[in-house]
């Protein structure tokens, strides 16, 4: 189960992926984010955790990362399934389209419901993320 979302903006790709790689600038864009680390570089296979508003802290995986292109974050929850964070730059006619999605697969069952109602509220906040992003790269 997935969810997208994406828009146009005449901000570079340089500039987003600037607050992309730099895990201590997502600050400025992810408005429930109380903390984040990660050791190592920004850089595929390199692990971190973070820590959202009114949830515990979770541990996350860069599973893959193309710098001005693409990065993509895992999330594991035992029992319950893998959530990935894919976070997409791509240009076009002098436009730079940023899709983030989210992505949830569950551990050994098809997707149901209550599946659809738990990713669609780790998504609501991706919209907001987006506008903040580009508030933040043009600031």
């Amino acid at each position: 189960m997935k969810f997208s979302f994406e828009l146009k903006t005449k901000t570079s790709v340089e500039k987003i992926w600037g607050l992309y790689s730099d895990v201590n600038r997502w600050f400025a864009w992810e408005d429930d984010l109380e903390d984040i680390s990660l050791k190592g570089n920004f850089e595929r296979g390199s692990f971190g955790e973070m820590k959202l508003s009114g949830q515990p802290a979770m541990k996350f995986e860069l599973i893959s990362v193309i710098r001005n292109k693409e990065f993509t974050d895992k999330t594991s929850i035992p029992d319950v399934g893998d959530i990935y964070f894919i976070h997409e730059l791509t240009s076009e006619n002098g436009w730079t389209i940023i899709r983030h999605s989210v992505e949830f697969m569950p551990n050994n069952r098809a997707d149901s419901l209550e599946d659809a109602g738990f990713v669609s509220q780790i998504f609501s906040d991706v919209p907001a993320s987006i506008f903040s992003l580009i508030k933040a790269a043009n600031d």
